[in-house]
């Protein structure tokens, strides 16, 4: 079929209300479900505005089932750049990452089905008025329709460019396998920990969604318990670091130095990490994460870190099977951190003199978050002192870590164990009030070093029924 642009301008019609109509419509209805975030936050869509509007204008020229074809691929490739964004991933990373879908329960979110929903109706709406266009062709201008077009740009370039945008690009830019300093296991100098004649035992936590309040009465809030119950036996030092990718690249970050995510690790055997050091230098290494180790090939890599001992959800993250034990999440279902904790701590305790090396990657603080899974501690129902209701609820998590390590750290029967907490990431807020509370491109980091350290570790005689390594 022929396209003619002459068919669009005819001479004295070019603000027709016709012409009009099919201009606000055809724009407004595919981009309807991101204008309605961009009240709160939404990702920056310059590309997909114009791709969608080339689209429709091949609406009106091809066949209905062709015209589906086309908008389909658009509004599908649409909302995974928006998702892409959205949890800082670079594109290709995303992609990749659609394979672990049927690890998840999307359908138990509310918030998803409704989003689905959405696009859904946004798609037959946009087919109805291209239909319609289609019979009109010769009644229309181009001119309102390329006017609506550059004014949906402008307004999402003006209100949706962030700091986050722009570490995504960084994160896409840099070469994998580059040296990163500025990240807390430096500053905390675990390196040299590991290799020092004491060897006391190692626990790194990575939590969930942790970024660096821009308000230090927040940020202590959050560390709370870390910063007044374990003052007597440690002390506390804290500081932020940049991030850059999401939460695989911030565990490669912290355990190796490096700028990587887990697909980088698929053709390497071995990398010379934290952990492989600790092994070397004599340390029984373990992993712990309450979701299956599946999920970003977890299962596979972090053998090649340096972790001899994973604890996944699989294998109930190391506690015995007579154990019971809750599962927590909605989209992300798996144990319960609490339950976690328990096999941390279980292993941190176990029935060895030498030292130990436990990494722990939270979970239940991931989006969306689960209501009524910790304590409430920070009366969330109105927003909190945040005044946002989905930070307060995150931030129930953060401060519910917090409570497990310092109870973990201030067990008599523990041995002298360095214990570092540092975010992967920022938190993917809906809102921009709860995005503004954090520092840009920055996540927090705590480091409890053992106050007065024994001259001479000593052997825990005892063994727990409640956790296996092998």
């Amino acid at each position: 079929m022929r396209f003619s642009v002459r068919a669009f301008l005819p001479e004295n019609r070019h603000w027709s209300a016709t012409s009009w109509e099919f201009a606000i419509l055809s724009v407004f209805l595919p981009n309807a479900l991101y204008l309605a975030m961009m009240i709160y936050f939404c990702p920056i869509r310059n590309f997909q505005i114009g791709l969608l509007a080339m689209s429709v204008l091949l609406g009106t020229v091809l066949g209905r089932w062709s015209f589906y074809l086309v908008m389909l691929f658009v509004m599908s490739l649409d909302a995974l750049l928006v998702a892409s964004s959205y949890f800082q991933m670079p594109l290709a990373m995303f992609f990749d990452a659609t394979k672990f879908v049927s690890t998840l329960r999307v359908q138990h979110s509310a918030m998803y089905i409704m989003v689905f929903g959405a696009v859904i109706m946004c798609f037959f709406a946009t087919n109805v008025v291209v239909q319609r266009a289609k019979r009109r062709r010769s009644e229309m201008s181009l001119y309102p329709f390329a006017f609506c077009v550059m004014l949906m740009v402008f307004a999402d370039a003006l209100a949706n460019t962030t700091p986050q945008k722009m570490q995504e690009v960084i994160s896409v830019a840099v070469d994998p396998f580059s040296a990163v300093d500025d990240t807390a296991t430096t500053y905390a100098d675990l390196e040299i920990v590991v290799t020092s004649s004491k060897q006391p035992n190692l626990l790194v936590v990575i939590v969930e969604g942790l970024g660096a309040f821009s308000n230090s009465e927040s940020q202590d809030l959050v560390w709370g318990p870390l910063l007044e119950k374990v003052s007597s036996r440690y002390d506390v030092f804290t500081g932020n670091v940049l991030y850059a990718g999401s939460t695989s690249t911030a565990e490669i970050r912290e355990l190796c130095n490096l700028f990587a995510d887990y697909r980088d690790l698929r053709d390497i055997e071995h990398l010379d990490c934290l952990p492989n050091r600790a092994k070397e230098a004599g340390y029984e290494t373990a992993a712990f994460h309450a979701f299956t180790g599946q999920f970003f090939e977890r299962i596979h890599w972090y053998p090649k870190i340096g972790f001899e001992n994973t604890f996944f959800l699989e294998n109930r993250a190391g506690l015995n099977e007579h154990v019971p034990i809750s599962h927590c999440g909605t989209t992300f279902r798996g144990m319960c951190d609490a339950d976690v904790a328990r096999s941390v701590e279980a292993f941190l305790l176990s029935d060895s003199s030498g030292a130990k090396f436990a990494y722990w990657l939270t979970l239940n603080s991931h989006k969306p978050v689960g209501r009524h899974e910790v304590p409430d501690r920070l009366n969330c129902w109105n927003g909190g002192v945040f005044d946002d209701q989905e930070l307060c609820r995150m931030a129930e998590h953060w401060l519910n870590i917090s409570h497990l390590v310092s109870d973990i750290a201030m067990n008599p029967s523990l041995r002298d164990t360095e214990i570092l907490l540092v975010g992967d990431h920022q938190p993917p807020l809906f809102t921009r009030h709860g995005r503004r509370q954090f520092q840009e491109e920055r996540v927090a980091w705590l480091h409890l070093k053992p106050r007065n350290p024994s001259e001479k570790q000593f052997d825990l005689a005892t063994s727990n029924p409640t956790f296996f390594t092998r």
